[in-house]
């Protein structure tokens, strides 16, 4: 019987087996980045590659209740064998939700905990796992994983508290509005220099929720991550975050906020560099998303929610069996028309020996 060994191979075979196949018999999948522009890949040190992935309809509806022989799946061309599928609706979520909270405008925070305390009530349910951070100047853990959904509504409140930002430090009164631009300070209303940085360390944020809360855990994985600003003086590079989601076959999600049209309420300039985001979540299988206005934040969070609980997956053995290291890419394909298949498009291929070695 093939080695079986990677976190999204677990999450198939415990759903065509049943509960009671062990876990230690699992090792963890290896994925990251292709530096050459590849970027919606992962890699694969097994003989079993499994891939989530979502479908929408032309009108851009989620459709969940597709059957295996509506899908095919090829391999640089050639066509595979589905060996493995599933509806991940009821398969266990383990999900981080992370806050910019890099603001001095109390309104601002209670919009974000307001929807974050929707999200987990919507998404997290007695089986899953849920947790919050938040992110400034520093991390700070805001409620460890739990499936108490009224301890996470409940501490998702405290970022508000005071009106102050977690992880910056006690500013007294509110300075004056100050336009933040990427590695260059800030100025004030008037042009002048406003002696304050505003730090967004939110690729430190992505590493330590993947790292502390997410690592070795089965099942389906994914932070979701409301950002006002791009990265700021983060410690971890772009490449260290999307490294440390890949290898732990985790799901980003970026929710990228601007002021509505024609208004311009908050603290903070949402300057982001072009696509870093959206290639970094796409990689990882996800999204990113433009919220227009803090206020439309709720229904992005619906969003997400509605797509984290229609997901499927499926696996197949490669009948190409030279284990080169090389990229191969895949293609998932819906056989009725009108369908569109969201998923990440590659992996590498590392050889099965390497990893049973090293789990050894």
């Amino acid at each position: 019987m093939p080695m079986r060994v990677g976190v999204s191979v677990v999450v198939l075979v415990l759903a065509s087996l049943g509960p009671g196949w062990s876990r230690s018999a699992f090792g963890q999948d290896k994925g990251t980045e292709d530096r050459r522009g590849q970027e919606s890949a992962f890699r694969s040190r097994v003989d079993l590659v499994s891939v989530y992935f979502t479908v929408r309809d032309d009108k851009k509806r989620l459709a969940s209740e597709l059957a295996q022989d509506k899908f095919s799946v090829s391999e640089d061309g050639r066509s595979q064998v589905i060996k493995f599928f599933a509806h991940h609706s009821d398969v266990v979520l383990n999900v981080g939700v992370l806050l910019d909270t890099g603001t001095n405008m109390s309104w601002i925070l209670a919009e974000e905990a307001q929807a974050s305390r929707l999200f987990v009530k919507h998404v997290v349910r007695p089986t899953d796992l849920g947790f919050i951070l938040s992110y400034a100047s520093r991390v700070e853990t805001v409620q460890l994983p739990t499936s108490d959904v009224a301890l996470l509504e409940e501490k998702a409140d405290t970022i508000q508290i005071g009106g102050a930002a977690i992880g910056l430090p006690d500013q007294g009164p509110p300075p004056p509005r100050r336009i933040w631009f990427p590695g260059g300070g800030t100025v004030g209303i008037n042009g002048k220099p406003v002696n304050m940085q505003r730090e967004a360390h939110l690729y430190d944020a992505i590493r330590a929720a993947t790292l502390r809360y997410l690592k070795g855990e089965v099942g389906r994985k994914a932070v979701v991550i409301v950002a006002l600003s791009g990265d700021s003086q983060s410690e971890s590079t772009m490449e260290d975050a999307l490294d440390a989601l890949l290898e732990n076959d985790v799901i980003a999600y970026v929710l990228q906020i601007y002021d509505a049209p024609g208004r311009d309420h908050c603290d903070v300039l949402h300057i982001f560099e072009r696509d870093s985001l959206k290639k970094l979540a796409e990689a990882t299988g996800g999204r990113m998303l433009e919220v227009r206005g803090i206020d439309k934040l709720e229904a992005a969070l619906d969003e997400i929610s509605d797509e984290l609980h229609q997901q499927y997956s499926l696996g197949y053995y490669p009948e190409n069996k030279n284990w080169d290291s090389k990229f191969r890419k895949i293609q998932i394909s819906a056989l009725e028309k009108g369908y569109k298949v969201y998923a990440r498009k590659g992996y590498y291929a590392y050889p099965p020996e390497a990893n049973a070695a090293a789990t050894h």
